[in-house]
């Protein structure tokens, strides 16, 4: 079995958001040891010298620096996980990411996001597409009747109090439940006036002690408001789908890769904020939590063929396009076997002065070909 480092962005430590994946490589036999990356808050990134002796190195999110350009002259099986939100996407037009991706022509990329598959893909770095679902909890004890709304305010600059009431406009809430606790780093939420707490029967929270506790409040909802205008996986609408909600979410990634508006959830316009229908959310509910269903059997569905991409050495999704490091490991992550050591590529790999000079014998030996060529 293989030895793993799995390097993850520290705030990922709280949330517990990305475990699943641990999960599933410790549950097949591997080896899996985690590395915190706390850079983000002025800590200690995670260096590449802690990682590189593991069989395979997986980066979520966060990732190492090299020396070197390429993940690919470094180690012979690197798996990047980039998460879409942090993109940034819903801002506007992507800036050109041929910096950001060079790193990783060479290597894998695993990505949670179609969106994302196709932008890596298109860069020329192989990429696994798999879509995420969480297992699935009972169904809650759904309100009788009328509208109960959920709402956790994470970013007050990105969807705020403000926003939510300009979605509701003049539907009647039985219940309307604030959870008022910023993400690290971001604006203090502006609370909802007196009036409003009385027009949309507002109750409001900052903090649970435990999560069962916060669990029952988001139990008794129908409606789901997300948090964010973006999400990595998604992991607080995935669930709201899996308890049998309504969604309600920008139309932005990764909410409009699982909701098809009108169909199992909502989407709106996070630039023309307007009043939203809420008369068919019990239906859209079922069918999300039908959705989450049908999504959770695929994703196990899928297991083997996901750690099958993660196993196998980053060379074999190449066709020898790229030199990589003299050993790789085997698919099944047991042993080492020998690639070819010979030529200009090696030498180039091994010493730096071939590869700092290659501007000046590349052109010869070119010329050289085309001459016996001929």
């Amino acid at each position: 079995m293989a030895r793993i480092a799995y390097v993850d962005h520290s705030y990922h430590r709280s949330t517990r958001s990305t475990g699943f994946l641990v999960e599933v490589l410790r549950r097949h036999g591997h080896v899996v040891d985690l590395f915190w990356h706390d850079a983000w808050q002025g800590g200690p990134p995670v260096a590449w010298s802690e990682v590189k002796a593991y069989d395979i190195v997986i980066m979520f999110q966060s990732y190492c620096q090299l020396r070197n350009r390429h993940f690919r002259d470094a180690h012979p099986n690197v798996v990047y996980i980039p998460m879409l939100d942090q993109f940034g996407l819903w801002q506007g037009p992507m800036l050109n990411l041929v910096e950001f991706w060079e790193p990783f022509q060479g290597s894998k990329v695993l990505n949670f996001s179609n969106a994302l598959h196709c932008m890596t893909e298109g860069f020329g770095i192989a990429s696994h597409f798999v879509r995420y679902y969480q297992p699935l909890r009972p169904l809650p004890t759904a309100p009788q009747e009328g509208l109960h709304g959920f709402f956790w305010l994470r970013r007050e600059l990105q969807i705020s109090w403000r926003s939510i009431k300009q979605l509701i406009g003049d539907a009647r809430f039985d219940s309307l439940h604030l959870h008022l606790a910023v993400d690290p780093g971001t604006a203090p939420p502006e609370l909802p006036s007196e009036e409003d707490i009385a027009r949309y029967r507002i109750t409001t929270s900052t903090w649970f002690k435990n999560k069962a506790d916060l669990d029952a409040v988001m139990d008794r909802a129908n409606v789901f408001f997300a948090s964010r205008p973006g999400e990595g996986i998604g992991q607080s609408f995935l669930e709201a789908m899996g308890r049998g909600q309504c969604v309600v979410a920008p139309n932005q990634g990764t909410m409009n890769e699982y909701i098809l508006p009108g169909v199992n959830g909502l989407l709106y316009d996070l630039d023309d904020l307007r009043p939203i229908d809420f008369s068919n959310v019990r239906a859209l509910g079922a069918r999300a939590r039908q959705s989450a269903e049908v999504g959770r059997e695929q994703w196990e569905a899928t297991e083997k063929a996901l750690l099958r991409f993660i196993l196998t050495p980053s060379q074999a999704f190449y066709a020898g396009k790229y030199q990589h490091p003299t050993l790789r490991l085997s698919a099944e992550g047991s042993r080492d076997i020998p690639l070819p050591s010979t030529g200009l590529r090696a030498l180039a790999q091994r010493y730096s002065l071939f590869r700092k000079t290659r501007a000046i014998w590349h052109p010869l030996v070119r010329i050289a070909r085309h001459v016996v060529g001929r």
